[in-house]
């Protein structure tokens, strides 16, 4: 019972992940399942919006939501995703029919350059075989497929890590190494707004480095092709890692982690891209936290990891970064926890050492104890009760924004 969310809304799944980063690309993805992937935006409060529910849970019945328009094959408008549309009798027949009409509706209205194949939560459970199903497209059609191990039962984080990865498969080639080039990875539009895309590029540009490729914004497919030639690899949030890690793997493309957000993280980060330029490629151990936790982050890891360093800045030593998303061991310190329900986070939240959480506002009914509370963006959440919008944390803008939400509080 870990999973069942009483009072936090839960998260995007895998799924819209998916939808949300193949969204930005020139590809396709196809998701083997009945319900209807409608584009999913957010307003500038943060609030979701969509024409309907995804995330492997059919639309239909919902009242208030618009229903989406369909071609052959669940074609949705404004979308790069389409579904098979299976039904009762796919459980015995199976699903390849309709998976192949999908992708051959969708493939005739969007054109893609590549496609990726995922499973719905229905087609997991009847063993649809979605790896023949990549293999018989790229045979008849020529454009390279791959599917992914996707079922709308992990979070959105998860979702698009898996999409990256899969990308990378499919596009990379061994490339010529370009000095001084780096590839943006994991920027995605749950977690980053364009205004932060653009500043985290203005940053790297400024530091002397010509970005190749964007992986998770809006990207053309050649210039995703042309990443192996890369120098290194600039992990920005939790989502680019898989990516990173089989790069480095199948072309020796080392890779540095961190969020820029915030004078110490981005520092931090154009030091150890300078490492990597005189040719250490060795990635640095982050240094422990002490004593019990008096602070707690709450959200995507590496942006929480950027807020712990300029915590410490301001003399805060004891923060502890929870997620209750992906989370790599790597960039974990001591104390640092991958949440599995609510209860651990309220057991966390209620310890008498912590002043201080950093995090949606929506986790606050669980906190009994006072504490000082600062609204943390939270793009991952599937239906937020009281949204905070994502803003532009690049450079000394979180500073700016810290400085002002912790005034007049002491360490």
């Amino acid at each position: 019972m870990k999973r069942l969310w009483k009072v936090i809304p839960p998260c995007l799944s895998d799924l819209l992940g998916f939808q949300m980063v193949l969204g930005e690309t020139e590809g396709m993805g196809l998701i083997d399942d009945p319900s209807r992937y409608k584009p999913l935006r957010r307003d500038q409060t943060g609030r979701s919006s969509r024409g309907g529910r995804g995330g492997g849970r059919s639309d239909r019945g919902f009242r208030g939501q618009e229903r989406s328009r369909r071609g052959s094959g669940g074609v949705t408008a404004g979308s790069r995703v389409v579904h098979s549309d299976i039904r009762n009798e796919d459980i015995i027949t199976g699903t390849e029919r309709k998976v192949m009409a999908a992708f051959e509706a969708g493939a005739g209205q969007l054109s893609p350059t590549f496609v990726l194949l995922a499973y719905g939560p229905s087609a997991s459970m009847i063993s649809s075989d979605l790896e023949y199903a990549a293999e018989q497209i790229q045979e008849q059609s020529g454009i390279p497929a791959l599917s992914v191990k996707l079922d709308g039962e992990k979070d959105y984080l998860y979702g698009i890590g898996c999409a990256l990865e899969a990308m990378g498969k499919l596009l990379l080639s061994e490339r010529r190494i370009l000095p001084g080039t780096v590839n943006l990875l994991g920027a995605n539009p749950v977690d980053w707004t364009q205004e932060t895309a653009a500043s985290v590029e203005t940053l790297l540009t400024d530091a002397g480095w010509h970005i190749l490729s964007r992986w998770g914004m809006k990207e053309t497919t050649e210039n995703l092709r042309n990443a192996a030639a890369a120098q290194v690899n600039v992990v920005v949030n939790e989502s680019g890692l898989r990516l990173a890690k089989y790069m480095q793997q199948e072309f020796g493309v080392p890779y540095v982690t961190g969020a820029p957000f915030g004078q110490a993280a981005t520092e931090k980060l154009l030091a150890a891209l300078e490492r990597v330029r005189n040719g250490d490629s060795s990635l640095e151990q982050p240094e422990a936290a002490q004593g019990e936790p008096e602070v707690l982050v709450v959200g995507e890891q590496f942006t929480a990891n950027a807020i712990r360093l300029a915590l410490a800045d301001r003399g805060w030593e004891a923060v502890r970064v929870l997620s209750f998303c992906e989370m790599d061991r790597g960039e974990m310190l001591p104390g640092d926890k991958k949440l599995t329900g609510e209860d651990e986070f309220a057991a966390q939240a209620n310890a008498p050492s912590v002043r201080l959480i950093i995090a949606d506002r929506d986790y606050s009914p669980l906190v009994k104890q006072e504490v000082r509370w600062i609204g943390l963006p939270n793009g991952g959440s599937l239906s937020p009760v009281n949204p905070t919008a994502n803003f532009n944390m690049a450079g000394s803008r979180l500073d700016a924004w810290l400085d002002v939400e912790l005034k007049g509080e002491k360490v």
